[in-house]
Parts: C-alpha cells; sequence; structure tokens
C-alpha cells in the first residue's frame, strides 16, 4: 500500500483525501454505489460507475455524480479527463461541489505548472470548504504562490491552513514545515555537503518527494528536506530537494545511508 502511495502524483494524493460525504444516498446505478467505490478506493469501478450515474436521477445527483467521476479519473492520474469533467462543477451553486471541484482542478493546475491558475481555483476552494479539506486548499494554494516567488502570500496561506485544519495530523505537520521553510525558520546546519532526495522540472513534485521523506528525515534525527532552485549538468534550473548539511563527506555518507536509496551526497555549493 506504501509503494502505491508513494507513485501516486499530487493530484492523485488529493482526489484520494478529498471526502465525499453530502452526497445522497441514490449515488446507485444498479447495484453499484459509485460513492462506496470512491470511499474504498475502487477508483476504477467507481469512475464506470458515477458516469453511467450522470445522466440520471436530478440535477443535483447529476453533479454529484459527475464530482466522484473526475475524482475517481484523478486519482486514476487521468488529469485531462478529471479536468474536463470537473471544470464545470467549479461554477456550481453547491458551495461543496464547488469547493471540492476547484481544490481538484487547481492541483491538476499546479502540477502542469499554470501556478497563476492554482493558486486562484485552491484559494476559492479553501474558501468554500471547511475543516481538514479546506486546510488542504489551503496547503497546496500556498504552494502554488511559493512556486510563483510570492513567499508572502504563501505564508498567509500556510498560517490560513493552520487554522482551519482539524483533525489531520500529518497535514498539521506539512502545514508548520511550510510556514517554517518561507520563515526561515527550518534551519539545516552548516557545512559544505548535504544530501539531496531529487531534482525535479516543478517545485510541485519536488514538494511531493519532500513530504514522502519528512518522516524518515526526521526518524533520523535529520532537518527536515528542504526544497533549493539550482540547475543541473546541462545548465536548466531544477528544484532539488535536499536534507541537512555536513562539515564532512563521511557524515553526509551516514545521513545518505539512512535515507535510502533515492539518497546521494552533494556539495551545498550554489545553495
Amino acid at each position: 500500500m506504501l509503494q502505491t502511495i508513494q507513485r501516486m502524483s499530487a493530484t492523485a494524493l488529493l482526489a484520494a483525501a478529498i471526502l465525499v460525504t453530502g452526497c445522497s444516498s441514490s449515488s446507485k446505478t444498479g447495484s453499484k454505489d459509485y460513492k462506496t467505490l470512491y470511499e474504498n478506493r475502487q477508483y476504477a469501478d467507481a469512475y464506470k460507475a458515477a458516469l453511467e450515474a450522470q445522466t440520471e436521477g436530478s440535477s443535483v445527483q447529476r453533479e454529484q455524480a459527475a464530482l466522484i467521476a473526475g475524482l475517481s479519473a484523478a486519482a486514476l492520474n487521468k488529469n485531462d479527463e478529471a479536468e474536463r469533467i470537473l471544470r464545470p462543477l467549479t461554477k456550481s451553486n453547491d458551495q461543496t461541489v464547488s469547493g471540492k471541484a476547484s481544490a481538484q482542478v487547481g492541483l491538476i493546475a499546479y502540477e502542469g505548472n499554470r501556478h497563476g491558475e492554482a493558486s486562484e481555483l485552491l484559494t476559492d476552494a479553501s474558501n468554500k470548504l471547511s475543516g481538514d479539506e479546506a486546510a488542504r486548499a489551503s496547503l497546496y494554494g500556498g504552494d502554488a504562490l511559493r512556486a510563483q516567488g510570492r513567499t508572502s502570500d504563501a505564508k498567509a496561506m500556510y498560517e490560513k491552513a493552520q487554522t482551519q485544519v482539524q483533525n489531520d495530523s500529518t497535514l498539521k505537520v506539512l502545514i508548520s514545515d511550510r510556514i517554517a521553510a518561507v520563515t526561515g525558520l527550518n534551519k539545516a546546519g552548516t557545512g559544505g555537503f548535504t544530501v539531496q532526495l531529487g531534482a525535479f522540472g516543478s517545485f510541485q513534485r519536488a514538494q511531493v518527494q519532500a513530504d514522502r521523506y519528512r518522516a524518515r528525515a526526521q526518524a533520523a534525527g535529520l532537518a527536515t528536506p528542504r526544497i533549493v532552485q539550482t540547475k543541473n549538468s546541462a545548465g536548466a534550473l531544477v528544484y532539488a530537494v535536499r536534507v541537512d548539511r555536513f562539515t564532512t563527506r563521511q557524515a553526509a555518507d551516514a545521513a545518505r545511508t539512512k535515507l535510502g536509496a533515492d539518497a546521494r551526497v552533494m556539495t551545498t555549493q550554489g545553495e
């Protein structure tokens, strides 16, 4: 299960995290309840059943079916299909439907490097949703703002997320990490060596990798993974995920061993 989650994109992870409470009990097509299928992470079956249900019932029921069809498509990494289904729902008169759709389309835009559009959609979602769902939208909205270089706006969104989060303890930690990163409180020590966990062409993919390794770094007594804008060997701009700084290569090698196969020792030159 953990390996499956690690292979999922940020978009798929958000789709899996979005709750479907509020959908009517008439979420069945024949013997198939698409809401239950979605909640049980049977996304392919939920997608098929919800698509069929879009042609039945009242306009409210059709919207609910479309929402789950779109979220299921996103969980299956069918982003183009998910956006096609969900974008009309961002204008729904139902605040919950609109908020969930905006959150998902916003993250799809974010993964497509459409950061301005992403921050607008995710901000809209954070205003329409409540609790952990609103906090999650604010978190990713802050990431989209940060990717645009709007650090102060990103900090405000992270702080908003901190006031919204209720029950998700992992989400609370992620928000605290983001705030620490933008306020300079996430210290990584000093030294000429660091451990790199990968370099990515987009900020959001780097953030997914940083989130993935946060708990492992913490368990190893290392600093929270940070994202550094640098250049690769071909001269292209990339976002590198790095953990801590070390005065000797030997110390960096010891940390690399604790972090796993993705890790390699780098110099901190250029940070």
